[in-house]
């Protein structure tokens, strides 16, 4: 049984991990006007699998500009992202509480 409670808080570690982004921009959802708020932090994959945590400060018809955390300003073509996510802190509690609370009371 300890096994199995083990490979219970895995799987909710797992899910916990997965479910702190949210994805605003995907293949499946493209990219509109209103897609992006300006000065909040996002998460952006470009076609050829960068990743770049961007605050965005700018977005015009071709290019998205954001800001690093060290405060390096940068440019991202339009039709050289693949997807771009944001926090989500509010499912992320409520999954990690959930799992918990199943780890918990789940019978030994």
């Amino acid at each position: 049984m300890k096994f199995f409670k083990n490979l219970c808080w895995i799987f909710a570690m797992a899910i916990f991990v997965m479910s702190c982004q949210t994805r605003v921009v995907s293949p499946n959802r493209p990219m509109t006007d209103n897609s992006l708020d300006l000065y909040k932090r996002y998460t952006v994959v470009t076609k050829d699998a960068k990743t770049q945590k961007l605050e965005i400060v700018k977005v015009d018809a071709t290019k998205i500009y954001g800001k690093t955390k060290t405060g390096e300003m940068v440019e991202v073509e339009k039709s050289q992202v693949r997807e771009i996510k944001k926090p989500d802190v509010v499912a992320s509690v409520i999954i990690a509480l959930a799992a918990v609370a199943a780890v918990i009371f789940i019978p030994i």
